[in-house]
This record gives structure tokens, C-alpha cells and sequence, in this order.
């Protein structure tokens, strides 16, 4: 049996996975195990993977999931043994471990894998089974941690600079427009930032103003909806211009007058909302400098996480909007899935006498 194979197909769901815990049990009999270093590192993380794959495989099997969509482009960035959803490193020498992860933020909320409905396999879902191998060739230790874990206990992972773009899957973009909308009210938001008096806007404001007090998704929400589905985009413009003439529509259907509004192209884009707002017409869309899958501050009150965006769903061949997303950004992830233009990875620095700690057992976020 290719236990390796099996490993490449994802559980059938969540639910058949078994605990962390339950893993460092199992992973307790790997323990003093010979392990031969052949100096050649990517060799070395194959073997100790195909180990823990096989092991762990040999002892329980998931069910496997029948109906699933890997959502990346060619696999990037998803863990090489889905049953288990397990991501494994080796650690062998030195005053320091650089754990690297490529292609994805390890604890970001951005659906690598759907199994079916809403149960899916986010980027912070994955297990990390670090094995430290001793100065006698057998493994001396396994801990294996969740991302929050890691970035608890050791800080952030550090951002790349990279093209940040997200992928809304066919699958979920059918979901959407079949529904005309996915609206999520905002979520961490400090409630003294929101209007809930759903008031209009103030004939005063612009859209580049720094925000007061901002309006409710849900209100939004309703205020835009109906009139924005069924408008025409320019098909000829380029994607930017779109986005700008979507912009403009949004700005005007809640109150910021006409005579106002000279774009300036900055982020958010209708800053007096903190809303951000976006074009899909294919798969992918760019999402510039700034992504809800890193966190930073982007205002007193708000950061990329509750920063709010607007996205819609236009038709390529005739510009009609078919459906709207308003969520805040921590939603983005959940629903759909960041990529990267080009390869990237993200790292943290992990202590070395952290592993000494563990010697001879297998521990689950110690």
C-alpha cells in the first residue's frame, strides 16, 4: 500500500480527522528511532515525511473525501499529506530552527481546500509535526504546534513582499450569484466606529475623509444591492478603470454627491467607509499592497482585517454585475483563497533549546 499516495487525498471532512493530541500519542512510538542524516536537507525532510506519513497512516486511515477542490494553482502552498493535514519539518543542528513556510500565511484564514458545503481546510487549519533528530541519528523529539501556537510563542511570521492577489473559486462564485449577494456584517469592528443609527451620509463628507463613524455592512448592504445588480460595467476599460467606475456608483448610491468625488486611488478606496472596492471578472483578483492575510494598521480604529470590501461579480463578455460580496477582510479568507503572482515564503525563527525542552517525548503545543 502507498501510503504516501493515500496521504495526497484530503479527509472527507473535519470531523474524521483525528486531534492533535491524539497525533502526538501516535507519534510517541516514533521516538528513538533510527533516522539517517544523509546531509542533503530537502532528502533528509523527505524521508522523515514519508516516516510520519506512513506511520501515521498505518494506524488510521480518514475517510477520504470523494468530491473536493484543491484551490491554489498547481497545489502552491498546500500541505503534500492532506489526510492528516499535516505539514512536516526536520530539525537537526545549530543555536536556531528557521521554519519556512512557502506560498501561503501559515495563520491566515484562506481556504486551501474545500471538501464539500461549507466544510473546508483553511491555511490555519494545518498542523506543523517539527522532528528533532539527535547527534545519534534517532529522533530525539516531535512537537508539533498550530500556527496561532507558533506565533504566540515566537512572533509573527514575517511578510514577504509580495503581489498579493485572491482567487474566487467557480464553485463559490456560482454560490454567490445564485444568492445575488454574500453580505457578513463586520465582526471584531469596535462598536463605537459603527453607526448603528444607519444614518445617511453627511452631505458634507467625501469619500477621501477620514472616517467617524462608519455604516453598517448590513446597510450598506441593502442600499447598494439591488440597484447595483444588473449595471453594466465598460468592458473596454481596462480592470483599474472598472474598479474606478464601480467606485464611482457605489460612492453616489450612498450619498456622497457628484461634485465631490476626484479619485485618487488610495486604500481604501472610499476612505470615509473604510470600504475597499473591487472588479472580478476572472479568477483571480489583484489585491495590491495590502491583504487581510497580513495584518497591519491601516487607520487608528481599523486594520487590513476590518478594513471592509466590496467586490462584484461582473460578467467578462458584457460587464453586467451578477453579484455582490460586502464582507469585512477577515471574512475574505474564509470564503475564498490569497495567492501570490510569484513563489514566496514566510519565515520565524524558532530557539533551538526549545526542542532540548521536549526531549524524548511527542508534545502537541507545549
Amino acid at each position: 500500500m502507498d501510503y504516501v499516495e493515500i496521504g495526497k487525498v484530503p479527509p472527507n471532512s473535519k470531523s474524521v480527522m483525528p486531534s492533535p493530541k491524539n497525533l502526538a500519542e501516535r507519534l510517541q512510538k516514533l521516538i528513538g528511532a533510527e533516522f539517517t542524516l544523509t546531509g542533503k536537507p530537502r532528502t533528509d525532510g523527505s524521508n522523515l515525511r514519508k516516516l510520519v506519513t506512513e506511520h501515521l497512516l498505518k494506524e488510521y486511515i480518514p475517510e477520504p473525501a470523494e468530491k473536493y477542490e484543491i484551490v491554489p494553482p498547481k497545489q502552491k502552498g498546500v500541505p503534500l499529506f492532506l489526510r492528516e493535514y499535516i505539514d512536516t519539518y526536520i530539525v537537526t543542528t545549530g543555536t536556531s530552527y528557521n521554519l519556512q513556510v512557502w506560498n501561503r500565511n501559515p495563520n491566515s484564514a484562506s481556504v486551501q481546500v474545500n471538501l464539500g458545503g461549507k466544510d473546508c481546510l483553511l491555511a490555519s487549519d494545518v498542523r506543523f509535526v517539527l522532528g528533532k533528530i539527535g547527534d545519534g541519528g534517532k529522533i530525539e523529539s516531535i512537537v508539533i504546534m498550530s500556527p496561532d501556537y507558533i506565533e504566540k510563542s515566537f512572533g509573527r511570521f514575517g511578510k514577504p513582499t509580495i503581489k498579493q492577489q485572491l482567487i474566487i473559486s467557480n464553485k463559490k462564485r456560482e454560490e454567490i450569484i445564485k444568492n445575488r449577494s454574500l453580505v457578513v456584517d463586520d465582526i471584531s469592528l469596535s462598536k463605537n466606529v459603527i453607526d448603528d443609527k444607519c444614518e445617511k451620509i453627511c452631505g458634507a463628507s467625501s469619500i477621501k475623509d477620514d472616517p467617524e463613524r462608519v455604516l453598517p455592512l448590513s446597510y450598506i448592504g441593502r442600499q447598494i444591492t439591488n440597484s447595483l445588480i444588473g449595471e453594466k460595467l465598460d468592458i473596454n476599460l481596462p480592470t483599474k478603470q472598472k474598479g474606478q467606475q464601480l467606485e464611482r456608483l457605489v460612492a453616489y448610491m450612498l450619498g456622497y454627491k457628484k461634485q465631490q468625488e476626484m479619485l485618487e486611488g488610495g486604500y481604501p478606496d472610499i476612505r470615509n467607509q473604510m470600504l475597499e472596492v473591487k472588479v472580478q471578472d476572472s479568477p483571480t483578483i489583484d489585491l495590491g499592497r495590502y491583504s487581510p492575510q497580513f495584518e497591519e494598521s491601516i487607520h487608528s480604529d481599523f486594520t487590513t482585517r476590518t478594513i471592509r470590501y466590496l467586490i462584484a461579480l461582473t460578467d467578462a463578455m458584457n460587464g453586467s454585475i451578477d453579484g455582490i460580496v460586502l464582507v469585512p477582510g477577515e471574512e475574505l479568507g474564509k470564503n475564498f483563497t490569497y495567492v501570490a503572482e510569484k513563489s514566496f515564503k514566510c519565515q520565524r525563527s524558532i530557539p533551538m533549546d526549545f526542542f532540548e525542552k521536549y526531549k524524548g517525548k511527542a508534545v502537541y503545543n507545549p
